[in-house]
C-alpha cells in the first residue's frame, strides 16, 4: 500500500442536511465520495477534496459500485452512513403496508446493503494499514440512527398519538446492527458507531413546528446538522479509537440514558 494514498470516506445521503454537513466536516481530514440517490455533482464541486457517485442504497449491486468507486480514490477507511426517508406520524394501525416497506427497506435494508459492500473493503484495507504502518485514519464505522429509535417517538410536537412507528422501528435495528458489526469486526481493528440524533433542523421536520419543539428541549433549541457533524467527526478521530459500539446520543438533553 502506498502510503501516499488519500484516506477515502464513503457519506452517504451526503447531497443535504446532516449528510451534507457531516461531508463538509470531514473534507478536511479525508477525500469525500458524496453519496446520494441524487445527482451531487454540483455539490461536489463546492469541496475541496470531493467526489460524487448517484447510489441508491436499496441497491446492492449499485452499493457494491459505490464501493468501488471509492477505492479508486484512494483507501476507504471509513464509512458514514446518513441515508434515510421518513414519513408523516400516523397511528399504527393507519400506515400502508407499501410505506411500512419503504421505510423498512431504505433505512434498514439500506444499512445492511452498504455495510456488505463495504465491510471486506474495509478489512482489507484495515489488515495493509497495520502491516504498513502508514499514517492513513483508522478504519471506522458512523451509523446515523435517531433519539426515537430509543423511545420509539418520533417529534416532540404535538402529532395526536402518531409515533411514525415505521421510521422507529428501521432506526432501532440500526442501533441493534451497529452493535453486531463492532462485536463482529472489533477483531479486525474496525471500530463501529452511531450518532442518534434527537430534532434537528432540516427537511425531515416541518419548519412550521421548529419553534414548538424547540421550547420542548431542554437546551431550548433544535440541532443543527452542524452538531451532528462535529459526534460524527469526534467518532471516526484518533480521539476515539477506544470507542465502538457506542451509541452518542446528541439531542438537546430530550432523552438521558
Amino acid at each position: 500500500m502506498n502510503s501516499d494514498y488519500e484516506s477515502v470516506v464513503i457519506v452517504t445521503g451526503a447531497a443535504n442536511n446532516i449528510g451534507l454537513a457531516i461531508a463538509k466536516k470531514l473534507s478536511t481530514q479525508f477525500k469525500v465520495v458524496i453519496a446520494d440517490i441524487a445527482d451531487a455533482t454540483d455539490v461536489a464541486r463546492s469541496f475541496h477534496r470531493a467526489v460524487s457517485f448517484k447510489c441508491d442504497v436499496t441497491d446492492p449491486a449499485q452499493c457494491a459500485q459505490l464501493v468501488e468507486f471509492a477505492a479508486q480514490q484512494g483507501v476507504l477507511t471509513t464509512v458514514v452512513h446518513s441515508a434515510a426517508i421518513t414519513a408523516p406520524a400516523t397511528m399504527i394501525v393507519d400506515i400502508p403496508q407499501d410505506q411500512w416497506r419503504r421505510i423498512i427497506d431504505v433505512n434498514l435494508n439500506g444499512t445492511f446493503n452498504l455495510m456488505q459492500a463495504c465491510i471486506p473493503s474495509l478489512q482489507s484495507n484495515a489488515k495493509q494499514l497495520r502491516n504498513h504502518g502508514t499514517s492513513l485514519i483508522s478504519p471506522s464505522v458512523v451509523l446515523i440512527t435517531s433519539r426515537a429509535a430509543k423511545t420509539g417517538f418520533a417529534a416532540l410536537s404535538n402529532e395526536g398519538g402518531a409515533t411514525k412507528a415505521h421510521y422507529c422501528a428501521s432506526k432501532a435495528a440500526v442501533i441493534s446492527l451497529t452493535k453486531s458489526l463492532a462485536l463482529e469486526l472489533a477483531q479486525d481493528g474496525i471500530r463501529v458507531n452511531s450518532v442518534a440524533p434527537g430534532p434537528i433542523e432540516g427537511d425531515m421536520i416541518p419548519k412550521d413546528k421548529w419553534d414548538e419543539i424547540a421550547s420542548r428541549v431542554p437546551l431550548k433549541r433544535m440541532g443543527k446538522p452542524e452538531d451532528i457533524a462535529e459526534a460524527v467527526n469526534f467518532l471516526v478521530s484518533p480521539a476515539a479509537n477506544f470507542i465502538t459500539g457506542h451509541i452518542l446520543d446528541v439531542n438537546g438533553g430530550t432523552l438521558m440514558d
